[in-house]
């Protein structure tokens, strides 16, 4: 999906804008520049295809001509008051996502005031808008690039504008790293979108995602649990230990991404959805990646709030764990758990309380960062609810299966 959605009337701005998207296409690449006449597939819905790209983009530019608020229908109607104009519902569905809008006025426009705007459209009135104009277009649209690459981080085919030191391109990439786990928390269908360029890169970018969420995941699991990895047998030392014990977490972490999406990917053709393996691995590294983190930092508080009441207890339990089955322990779990309830108390349990809230958070962010499959392959809600119910069956009776085995 692209980064920058451009919104704009044909009989308004039609060449403006495509001087525009020209420009930016140079500087950021096609693949980061929505024009719906370009990047609308033949047979596509158009109104969810411009839902699902005004909201996985980074930014939308609204480009306002002389004709844009009086533009009319061919009965004469002002286009602005039909609810069903794409400009108005581009601009209302951007609003509603939180997705940043920019004005950008062209051949002497200026920014209609929010009387002349439908109500719907109040808060696009108080949007900061920038101005191209005629006689200086190339330096001003080079500031635009600017303000796209500063401040919202967007990734350029180019170095930054004006000749940036090299501090600055890393600091453009700290700044979108930052962007990126923001995003993935607080809009993860967008932010997976961004990812999906259509180039083979974005296969290693979701690659070295998932093994840096694995790798945070797994060092708060060692910090919140107090694991003390063992040392190997051919070499000795803590520090090959906790190397040992990372390397197998990231190995087993890409395994079981890849062995959940095999089944994910066979749910989803059941509904008659045309994917392949590598679409559905690369929208579910950064899914996987998310629950993950989710997982791992409710983990760390909790680890955290037991260790404060009782620096003991998980040595204690995990003695217990290894005398499952003896008579002098029938029943280790019970005891494990009611030696964990007696020792939470104050600050531990608070953060223990804490530590579950972010569990059923992450729980929740799942469920709606799975909207990034339907946005992905294009399909409604009821077959991407399917296609979940599918797979949580499957993966139901493999368990169910594998313990009657076992």
């Amino acid at each position: 999906m692209a980064d920058i959605f451009l919104s704009y009337r044909r009989q308004d701005s039609q060449s403006a804008t495509g001087r525009l998207a020209d420009r930016l296409e140079e500087h950021f690449g096609p693949a980061r520049v929505f024009r719906d006449h370009e990047s609308i597939i033949a047979g596509e819905d158009f109104a969810e295809a411009i839902r699902r790209s005004v909201a996985s983009s980074t930014v939308v530019l609204v480009i306002i001509g002389p004709r844009w608020l009086e533009a009319t229908s061919a009965a004469g109607a002002r286009r602005l008051e039909d609810p069903t104009d794409f400009v108005r519902l581009e601009i209302e569905l951007a609003l509603a996502a939180d997705v940043a809008v920019v004005p950008v006025l062209v051949e002497g426009s200026a920014m209609p005031a929010s009387t002349a705007l439908p109500a719907s459209l109040a808060e696009f009135a108080r949007c900061q808008a920038v101005e191209l104009s005629d006689t200086r277009w190339r330096y001003d649209a080079d500031n635009l690039i600017g303000t796209l690459q500063a401040r919202f981080a967007i990734e350029s085919e180019q170095a930054l504008i004006a000749g940036s030191a090299a501090d600055d391109g890393w600091l453009a990439w700290a700044t979108r790293i930052a962007i990126d786990l923001l995003d993935l928390a607080t809009h993860p269908t967008r932010m997976i979108a961004r990812q999906q360029t259509g180039r083979v890169r974005d296969h290693l970018r979701a690659f070295l995602f998932l093994l840096a969420s694995l790798l945070a995941g797994n060092l708060s699991l060692l910090i919140g649990l107090d694991i003390h990895p063992s040392p190997g047998t051919l070499l000795a030392g803590p520090w090959f230990g906790l190397l040992s014990w990372l390397a197998n977490g990231e190995f087993v972490g890409v395994m079981v991404v890849a062995l959940l999406a095999v089944p994910l990917t066979f749910a989803w053709r059941l509904t008659r959805t045309r994917v392949e393996f590598r679409q559905v691995t690369l929208v579910f590294a950064y899914v996987y990646s998310g629950a993950w983190l989710g997982l791992c930092a409710g983990a760390l508080l909790l680890g955290a709030g037991v260790q404060i009441a009782d620096p003991t207890l998980f040595d204690r339990m995990l003695a217990l764990m290894n005398t499952a089955g003896s008579p002098a322990t029938p029943n280790p779990f019970d005891t494990a758990s009611a030696a964990l309830a007696g020792s939470l108390h104050g600050t531990a349990a608070g953060l223990v309380a804490i530590g579950s809230a972010i569990w059923t958070a992450t729980a929740i962010w799942a469920v709606v960062a799975w909207g990034a499959f339907r946005n992905a392959f294009g399909v409604g809600r009821v077959r991407s609810t399917m296609a979940a119910l599918l797979w949580l069956g499957m993966l139901v009776a493999v368990a169910t299966l594998l313990q009657r085995l076992g």
